[in-house]
């Protein structure tokens, strides 16, 4: 039975085209699915009731459905969702005032193993498919507070986007639907294939790279998919992107006490970005002592000090401030293994 989510909507429009009487019906219920949200035929009011009484047989809309909602002090939402076949997922919803930003999974896991990531230290899943990421979307906008008027997506969340093009290219095209490209950004570890890959996209989302280091040999103590695609080779992908419209290539730096986050590696690291249209997002390391033992927290000093530096030698920064560390939604925290307790 066909699902109608994670489609855009010339697709929903042909699966249907031989089940209503008019074109107009097919682009009602694409509109329904794809602007409403809606989890149901029978929500479609302005179908007769037969007409949705019988699409509801050889077709479904179908989201994951949610395991458990967890709310932290901040507002920050993290969702545990079920998945047909057993597996789960979590994915977060981050709203401020009229905006929110909704941060998509696309694995059940991780296996790229980063030293500072929890889902990296759970290890590897499946790619999830179309339907999947977008239902995530679906289900958090959903739940978002009345006030919310604009919506921004990350693929930040559990898995490397970037090794699921297949379906991510798909999400995509049904996601631009409603939200556009420059709203959505996708962040890599860095496979550089798939770099090239989103660049050559009709309509490329923006780019977000997790940098973490100054140099290779540290990129690669932290970062197994280093010795793979070296930091040099990283780059001159980044350095094709297109960019238009003022945008920039994020670079996510994870600070960690020792081994990153002196200012002079913020140096080095401005060094490394010349001549890249870039803004570097400094995340201060977010803890778990049971799935990333030995790393800490930089002090708020030194986290200041780094991001001064970076500063005074031409890199925009911003310092990320963490969000739903309450409920483990921050970022790198993400484990879609078990539920949290209700807020």
């Amino acid at each position: 039975m066909p699902n109608l989510v994670g489609r855009p909507r010339r697709e929903i429009e042909a699966l249907l085209s031989g089940s209503v009487d008019a074109p107009y019906r097919a682009r009602q219920i694409a509109s329904w699915i794809l602007d409403r949200r809606a989890t149901s035929f029978e929500e479609m009011t302005d179908l007769p009731k037969a007409l949705r009484a019988e699409l509801a047989g050889p077709f479904e809309i179908r989201d994951p459905a949610i395991a458990d909602r967890t709310t932290a002090p901040d507002g920050t939402v993290k969702y545990l969702l079920a998945l047909e076949d057993g597996a789960t997922i979590e994915c977060v919803a981050m709203p401020e005032g009229d905006r929110a930003t909704l941060c998509l999974s696309s694995q059940t896991g991780c296996a790229l193993g980063c030293a500072f990531c929890v889902t990296g230290a759970l290890g590897a899943g499946r790619n999830l498919e179309p339907d999947e990421i977008v239902g995530q979307y679906r289900v958090m906008a959903r739940g978002l507070p009345g006030q919310v008027q604009r919506v921004n997506l990350v693929f930040m969340g559990m898995g490397e986007p970037l090794l699921n093009t297949e379906a991510v290219e798909k999400a995509l095209e049904t996601l631009y639907e409603t939200v556009s490209p420059k709203r959505i950004t996708v962040s890599t570890a860095g496979i550089v294939p798939g770099i090239r890959w989103l660049a050559g996209l009709p309509r490329p989302p923006k780019l977000a790279v997790s940098l973490n280091a100054p140099d290779q040999p540290r990129r690669e103590r932290i970062m197994p998919i280093a010795r793979r695609y070296p930091l040099d080779e990283l780059l001159d992908a980044v350095r094709t992107f297109p960019l238009d419209g003022g945008r920039r290539i994020t670079f996510e730096y994870v600070l960690i006490r020792g081994l990153n986050d002196r200012p002079a590696d913020a140096v080095a690291v401005s060094r490394l970005l010349r001549g890249i249209p870039s803004k570097l997002n400094v995340i201060p390391l977010n803890e778990d002592p049971g799935h990333i033992p030995g790393l800490a927290r930089p002090a708020d000093d030194a986290v200041e000090a780094f991001a001064e530096a970076a500063r005074r030698h031409g890199l925009v920064v911003t310092v990320r401030r963490s969000r739903g560390q309450e409920v483990a939604a921050a970022c790198g925290q993400l484990k879609g293994r078990t539920a949290a307790t209700h807020a």
